[in-house]
C-alpha cells in the first residue's frame, strides 16, 4: 500500500494544464494514489477520471442546504448566516458539504494510507510538493484572510477524522458563541483546527500552487479575470497566489531552473511584475503631481 492518498475534492476546473502539473508535482512524485470527490454534473470524459484510483460521485444538489437539514439538526443554518457576503454561505456551505461526504464514507479507504492530502481540483503546481511531516499538517503560506487558507492540506491519518468534521463544528451552537466579526470559510477553518486541537499541529511551507480557472467556468465565489498567457483559455484567480509561488521557486532553485523548466510561467511572472512596478511608479508620479 502506498503512504499518501491525494483527494481532489469540490468542482473539476482548471483543465488539463492544471491537472498536468498534479501529476508531475504531486500524484507522481510521491508515488500516491488518486481519490476524486464531486457530483454527477461534471463531465468525467477527462484525463483525472482515467487517472484516479477512487471516485466518490455523489448526486448533484439543486441546494445544498438539503445536505444539512437531513444531517444536521443545530445551528449550521444560523451559522452560515453569519458570513453571507464573505463566502462562507456561498462557497463555504457547499465545500463543507464534501469533507463530510468523505468523513462519513470513506474513512475506511482514507486509513490505509500513511498522509492525506486534501486539495482542490485547479490548484496548479509549479514545484515539487513537500513529503509529510510526523504529526504537522502542512498548510502553504498566504491567503489566510484572517484566517487560515483552506484550500490545500498534507496531514497525517491520525488528524483527518477532526479534520474533517468541520460540520460538526458549525452545528454546534457553542460555534456561534465565538466567531469573528469578519466571518469567511477561512476564519472558520481555524476555528475548526483551534476547536479539535489541531491549530497547533499546522506548519506553513513555502507556497507553490496557486488556483486557476478555465475561461468561463462555474464558481461559487470569485472569478477568474487574469490570463495566464501562452496556455489556452486558462486564468489565474488570485494573482498574489500566482506571484508567491513563482517567486518561492526562484528564491529556492533560481531562475535558470525556472526558465528550463517552466519557462511558460516565467515569462507570466516577468510580465506581471512589469506591471506591478509599472503600476507604483504611475502612482507616485500622480502623487508628485
Amino acid at each position: 500500500m502506498k503512504d499518501y492518498l491525494v483527494i481532489l475534492a469540490g468542482s473539476p476546473r482548471g483543465g488539463d494544464d492544471t491537472w498536468n502539473s498534479l501529476y508531475k508535482y504531486v500524484v507522481n512524485h510521491l508515488d500516491a494514489d488518486l481519490a476524486l470527490c464531486c457530483s454527477d454534473r461534471w463531465n468525467q470524459d477527462t484525463s483525472l477520471f482515467e487517472k484516479a484510483d477512487y471516485k466518490w460521485i455523489f448526486s448533484e444538489m439543486n441546494d445544498y442546504y438539503d445536505y444539512y437539514r437531513k444531517n444536521y439538526s443545530g445551528s449550521w443554518k444560523d451559522y452560515f448566516e453569519t458570513g453571507r457576503d464573505t463566502g462562507l454561505l456561498s462557497s463555504g456551505s457547499v465545500h463543507f458539504v464534501f469533507k463530510d461526504i468523505i468523513l462519513k464514507n470513506y474513512m475506511n479507504i482514507l486509513k490505509k494510507y500513511k498522509y492525506i492530502i486534501y486539495t482542490r481540483f485547479d490548484q496548479k503546481h509549479s514545484d515539487y510538493h513537500p513529503k509529510g511531516v510526523k504529526n504537522k499538517i502542512l498548510i502553504p503560506e498566504g491567503e489566510d484572510y484572517f484566517g487560515v487558507c483552506d484550500r490545500h492540506a498534507l496531514l497525517p491519518i491520525d488528524f483527518c477524522e477532526d479534520f474533517l468534521s468541520i460540520c460538526e463544528f458549525i452545528n454546534n451552537p457553542k460555534s456561534l458563541e465565538n466567531y469573528d466579526r469578519f466571518n469567511n470559510c477561512e476564519t472558520t477553518f481555524k476555528k475548526h483546527l483551534e476547536s479539535t486541537d489541531l491549530f497547533n499541529s499546522v506548519m506553513r511551507y513555502k507556497r507553490s500552487q496557486f488556483t486557476t480557472s478555465l475561461k468561463g467556468e462555474h464558481t461559487n465565489w470569485r472569478v477568474a479575470k487574469y490570463r495566464l498567457y501562452f496556455y489556452k483559455q486558462l486564468l489565474i484567480k488570485y494573482p498574489d497566489e500566482f506571484m508567491d509561488s513563482i517567486a518561492n521557486l526562484i528564491n529556492k532553485k533560481g531562475i535558470i531552473y525556472l526558465n528550463l523548466n517552466e519557462p511558460k510561467l516565467l515569462l507570466n511572472y516577468i510580465y506581471l511584475k512589469a506591471r506591478e512596478t509599472l503600476g507604483n511608479y504611475k502612482k507616485l508620479w500622480l502623487k508628485k503631481k
